[in-house]
């Protein structure tokens, strides 16, 4: 039941209107269940795990709170810890390093059969199994009580909107907002429908459109050379993220009609001037996830253990930070799929970061010499091109079916075209149509000017600053283009894979 579905839109126009009517102590449990319908219809059996799983750390966030000594805490904590990351690690990983020991151990004298049952990945779980794990580590910390309603804790974990691909909100976020047995409906309809349109429109129109292009030149990587690739990779860059932002857009105009308000995911990234703004601004709750339960504790272990070795001790606080952020970027790829390319470009992005992070003074220096610092324009431009160059580049691994694939259209992407006239697109894309490539280009352009505008405001906030007239004009454009426009073949979202 995709949220681009006419089953998802009956389904979710009766939860709200129920979820409006109901007295404010039924709500909960009715979301609860809608959700656990919305999951179950897609995976009935997932629904199991999910719902044995919440219920595993309801309990033990209740004992981490009962537990007066610091070791029984912990003790508790790990427990709750190995539980949530060994149910991902079996379902998510079991098969991808099955198969990798195969095959290395049959380049070698040594027998390691594949097992003949292959795990069916859980929709979802990598996302609800982050939403518990911060919450069992929350509770441990003393951040946040555990709560006593398994209805509340569930429909944190299993709330409908934002199972599937998130966002990743804290407990403490979210269920705040669950309404008490007083409670008042708070939904905004105008502004939840604002963002639904938005988000179907940076779905079907340009992230759809554009995957016509990019799937062309990935899925024939030798057939295309230098320009062709660079185009591929620039499209593909806005392809994931105008699909995904898609998502927490629709995710979020949701919520808002239901009466809550989710994370903001996304916060323009292509217009970073680093990489390390880049992840300030893009999938923000993952980011901010990864920075304070894996991050920031690895990084201080590190730190305590290399200021206790006189050797390392002068540059204890810089290899901390190097050895964090590139294990951490590490983990953050395989998070996102099973997969050497996910691992290579979670490679690329800490590499990125620890680089960016070492050459701070050597690149304030080249900056003044060049005199760039009188030029805070033209420096920002750079920065923002420079920026958005190297994470298009690396999403060539992410988007590359293997290795051996996005080696070689890295190599074709240094490599002159032969023969082919400037003019001729259609044999620049192998038959793909002028007005398709015409058509992408103007809503990526147009999406790049809303952007702009974006920075300043909400959406929202940005529509009601307009004269009636040009509200309308506008919300009228956008459904024109959606209608006229828009791509209805490929209805799953990208981020919903992993």
């Amino acid at each position: 039941m995709s949220f681009l579905s006419f089953h998802f839109l009956v389904f979710f126009a009766l939860t709200a209107a129920i979820h409006c009517i109901l007295p404010s102590r039924f709500r909960n449990l009715f979301l609860l269940l809608a959700g656990y319908f919305f999951y179950g219809v897609w995976q009935p059996a997932g629904l199991i795990l999910l719902v044995v799983s919440t219920l595993a750390d309801y309990l033990l966030a209740r004992q981490i709170a009962a537990q007066a000594g610091r070791t029984a805490k912990k003790r508790l904590l790990l427990i709750g810890l190995a539980l949530n990351l060994g149910t991902l690690a079996s379902f998510k990983y079991a098969n991808f390093f099955s198969d990798f020991f195969h095959t290395l151990c049959g380049r070698l004298p040594v027998s390691f059969p594949r097992p003949a049952l292959r795990l069916i990945l859980p929709l979802g779980i990598s996302y609800y199994l982050f939403k518990k794990i911060s919450y069992l580590i929350d509770v441990y910390r003393g951040k946040l009580a555990s709560e006593r309603s398994f209805t509340r804790l569930a429909l944190y974990v299993s709330f409908f909107p934002e199972i599937l691909a998130g966002p990743i909100d804290r407990a403490g976020d979210l269920m705040t907002q669950f309404p008490a047995k007083n409670g008042t409906y708070r939904g905004r309809p105008a502004e939840g429908a604002q963002l639904i349109v938005w988000g179907l429109f940076k779905k079907l129109v340009v992230a759809d459109r554009l995957g016509l292009l990019v799937d062309t030149v990935f899925s024939h990587p030798g057939s295309s050379r230098g320009p062709v690739v660079a185009l591929a990779a620039f499209f593909y860059a806005w392809q994931i993220y105008c699909d995904f932002s898609a998502y927490t857009d629709m995710a979020r105009g949701l919520g808002r009609i239901l009466g809550f308000r989710l994370t903001e995911n996304f916060r323009r990234p292509y217009l970073a001037q680093s990489i390390a703004d880049f992840w300030r601004r893009w999938h923000i709750s993952l980011s901010q996830w990864l920075r304070d339960y894996l991050f920031l504790p690895v990084s201080y272990s590190l730190l305590r253990r290399f200021s206790l070795r006189p050797r390392l001790a002068p540059q204890a606080d810089r290899l901390a930070y190097v050895a964090g952020i590139v294990l951490t970027m590490l983990l953050c790829g395989l998070w996102h799929g099973a997969g050497w390319t996910f691992v290579v470009w979670g490679l690329l992005q800490g590499l990125f970061l620890a680089l960016s992070f070492l050459t701070k003074k050597v690149r304030r220096r080249v900056v003044k010499a060049l005199g760039l610092n009188r030029r805070p324009r033209w420096h920002r431009a750079l920065r923002i091109a420079a920026s958005f160059t190297l994470v298009s580049f690396s999403w060539i691994f992410f988007r590359a079916a293997g290795i051996k694939e996005a080696l070689i259209l890295i190599g074709n992407l240094f490599t002159r075209p032969t023969g082919i006239s400037v003019l001729s697109m259609k044999g620049l894309f192998a038959g793909l149509s002028l007005p398709n490539l015409v058509v992408a280009g103007v809503a990526v352009a147009g999406l790049i000017v809303a952007e702009r505008f974006l920075e300043k405001s909400s959406l929202h906030q940005l529509l009601a600053a307009q004269p009636t007239w040009r509200r309308w004009l506008i919300d009228y454009l956008v459904i024109f283009s959606i209608l006229v426009f828009g791509i209805y073949k490929q209805p799953e979202f990208i981020y919903g894979r992993f």
